[in-house]
This record gives structure tokens, sequence and C-alpha cells, in this order.
């Protein structure tokens, strides 16, 4: 995937960031839900599948906040 990040982008990529984040979270929670719910290879699959994407979304968030992060920080500092 080709990221160009112009300008008024940068702002858009901290609340993309910060949503992925956010329903990360929210997967990884409702994998408790289908823990105690259902008890079959079923809810192990969906459970794995909740538990991969929660994480994987976490961790594309935190790179997009870091990006942000870091063009802010380079565009602050004078030259």
């Amino acid at each position: 995937m080709c990221f160009k990040i112009k300008g008024g982008d940068e702002m858009k990529n901290l609340k993309t960031g910060i949503t992925l984040i956010v329903l990360g979270n929210v997967l990884y929670v409702s994998k408790d839900f289908f823990d105690s719910v259902v008890s079959s290879a079923f809810g192990d699959f969906t459970q794995g599948f909740l538990l991969g994407l929660g994480v994987g979304l976490n961790v594309i968030g935190i790179i997009l906040v870091f990006i942000y992060l870091a063009r802010e920080g380079k565009k602050d500092k004078p030259q």
C-alpha cells in the first residue's frame, strides 16, 4: 500500500490512526464476549480472527499516529 501524504492529509492520518486504535480495542474486547457465549470450533476461529484483526488494527493505528507526530515535529522545528 502506498501512502501519498500531502499537507492537508496530516490531520486525516491522526484521526484515522485514533479510529483504528479504538476499533482494534473494541474487536479485542468482543473476543472475550465470544469466549463466554460460544464454545465450539467456530467460536475458537472467531476468537482468533477477532484477536488478530484487533491487534493488526492497533498496530496500523499506532504507526499512523507516529507518522503524524513525526511530521508535526519536523514542521515545528526551526531551520
